[in-house]
């Protein structure tokens, strides 16, 4: 009897456990994320474009910056809405590239061809800015504010510090145009890093002038002039027509009120794609036809590497590989998107994901998409898919292979450090940094660098059906937009991820009218998981080990990104971070 009572009152409180487990949950979940919101008739879709606009989606339950795939699908979706009235876009200041504003703008411009007005409020900015509020109807700025206008590319040189510092980098590249870690061992641009910094410049220039220019209806010429100015203050901007009112938010809010009719609802990106997301039962009528999206976001190094609690800059190969593999064997998976945003890292990593974007090309259409970044090991993986497609802004290329070896010895002596090193292997020595290279370690390494670029430009010369020496023409490390790119054979069309997931839709037989599901990887996390992995962390000293550790916790800049490289593998695919930027 007493054993029965002990077991009653066990069960008993596990369910009230659980119970107050589930409600915890639940409470996090509505306070985190909120109640389904309703769309009425006279609602505004308020989108603010502002910061990082995402790529990687959202892993958990806690709250992280909007992607341009959501943004993309709300707009688009409140075009067909007849509830919705109009858009209003908060803009700036963005950061980034220009690639995902272009899709954005595409999607602007679907929504105004439903007849919807859209309304921009600019405050001060840049020309990214800019360029992304030029896609609205009327453009309102702030009257205090500014435009920052002008596209730059900002390189700084190390070269002398590290003089100083008795250190050097010994970098060893596979063509002039291979830039990456220049600036620890150049004073200054070398004409081909100079070359493709102004072909870079001006092909995004190019892009930037035509769009905004045909947007605010000025000649080309007009727009040129405003934007030598450089600094042009709100009332320049309307007077020279970059925006149409000068005004406040209280303003714009009228105005939204008189596009609705009465006092707007408004709704946020995310707030509308849950009051307009579809059924759990559609969901499952859909299950048979799958496109996987899988996202390769950040730099490469190899392994088994997750995000953090907050998501990061890295992506593991051995994970991003083990997703291709699951959508290759899934009966289900109609069709795969690698939606690349990166400018590469560890060669094996690449080396690895691309073995398994190969085998999926084999057995199914794989479609890579690439946003703002996708080179070095980006564009390796990219060649490997069946079909290839790109922003016009995209940053890609960089075919080529780079090496750097660490020489500390002069810094060393200047600490008073002492090494004394004892070989089993003649160059046991070769990577340490309290050794220099000698002749012949340095001809090794050379040879190193060169054979993997070989093997790099054979990979392309499959996957793009060009010859080898078509690819080398257009490799040695340069990094092409994606407008240059299409002309040179390495990307078979310009779109966003759109585009991308149409092909594949296309290529995959599946109907306009049948039903389809997009898989996301990496998967979204439980709340549960989430709150179990801040707890690993805390519990192992705030930073995982490893690889992961280092790469969450480096910001991916000067030595840490060397240092974060080196303990990946000593051949990086890596595109240099200097690429034109808006000025600000």
């Amino acid at each position: 009897m007493a054993s029965r009572r002990t077991a009653l009152w066990l069960l008993t409180t596990f369910l009230f456990l659980l119970l107050g487990f589930t409600l915890l949950v639940w409470g996090l979940n509505r306070l985190l994320v909120g109640a389904t919101p309703t769309v009425g008739s006279g609602t505004i879709l308020d989108v603010r474009l502002q910061g990082e606009i995402g790529e990687l989606a959202q892993r958990g339950p806690f709250v992280g910056p909007l992607t341009v795939r959501e943004i993309d699908d709300a707009i688009r979706r409140a075009a067909d809405d007849t509830r919705v009235a109009g858009l209003f876009l908060d803009v700036g200041p963005l950061f980034g590239g220009f690639a995902k504003t272009q899709e954005i703008r595409a999607a602007v411009a679907a929504f105004k061809a439903s007849g919807k007005p859209v309304i921009a409020l600019l405050e001060s900015g840049s020309n990214l800015d800019l360029y992304a509020a030029a896609a609205a109807d009327t453009i309102f700025q702030v009257p205090s504010g500014q435009l920052v206008l002008g596209l730059l590319v900002q390189q700084p040189f190390y070269r002398d510090l590290l003089d100083k510092l008795g250190a050097r980098l010994e970098v060893f590249a596979s063509g002039p145009y291979k830039t990456a870690f220049h600036s620890f061992v150049n004073r200054s641009m070398t004409d081909a890093q100079r070359e493709m910094s102004e072909s870079l410049l001006a092909s995004i220039y190019e892009q930037w002038l035509a769009a905004v220019a045909e947007d605010r209806a000025l000649t080309r010429e007009q727009l040129a002039a405003v934007f030598d100015e450089g600094l042009v203050s709100a009332r320049r901007a309307r007077e020279a027509g970059l925006v149409d009112e000068l005004g406040y938010r209280d303003e714009v809010d009228a105005r939204l009120a008189e596009v609705a009719g009465r006092s707007p609802r408004r709704l946020g990106v995310r707030e509308y794609l849950r009051a307009t997301a579809p059924s759990a039962v559609e969901g499952l009528l859909a299950r048979d036809n799958v496109i996987a999206l899988i996202h390769v976001s950040g730099l490469m190094v190899p392994g088994e590497v997750e995000d953090g609690l907050f998501a990061s800059n890295v992506v593991g190969g051995a994970t991003i590989a083990g997703y291709v593999r699951e959508a290759r064997r899934d009966a289900a998976v109609k069709a795969i998107v690698m939606r690349i945003d990166s400018g590469g890292g560890a060669a094996t990593a690449a080396d690895v994901m691309g073995r398994e974007i190969e085998l999926a090309a084999q057995s199914k259409p794989v479609v890579a998409s690439m946003s703002d970044v996708a080179g070095s090991g980006g564009y390796w993986i990219a060649s490997k898919a069946s079909w290839i497609v790109a922003d016009p802004g995209t940053y890609t290329g960089s075919i080529g292979v780079v090496m750097g070896k660490l020489d500390l010895q002069g810094t060393y002596e200047l600490l008073g450090v002492d090494y004394e090193l004892l070989r089993a292997g003649e160059n046991a020595d070769l990577l340490s940094e309290a050794a220099s290279l000698r002749p012949e370690q340095a001809a090794l390494l050379e040879a190193t660098v060169e054979e993997t670029y070989r093997d790099f430009i054979a990979v392309v010369a499959a996957g793009r059906d060009m010859d080898a020496a078509a690819v080398d023409a257009v490799a040695q490390g340069r990094v092409w937009t994606g407008a240059q790119a299409v002309e040179r054979g390495l990307v078979d069309e310009l779109g966003g991820l759109r585009e991308a997931l149409a092909w594949a839709r296309s290529e995959a037989d599946i109907g306009p009218q049948e039903r389809l599901t997009i898989r996301t990887y990496p998967p979204r996390r439980t709340l549960f998981e989430e709150l179990s992995r801040a707890f690993t962390t805390v519990a192992a000293g705030g930073i995982p080990g490893g690889v992961a550790g280092r790469a969450a916790a480096a910001v991916f800049s000067g030595w840490e990104r060397v240092q974060l490289l080196q303990s990946a593998g000593p051949l990086w695919m890596l595109m240099d971070a200097a690429l034109p930027v808006a000025a600000r």
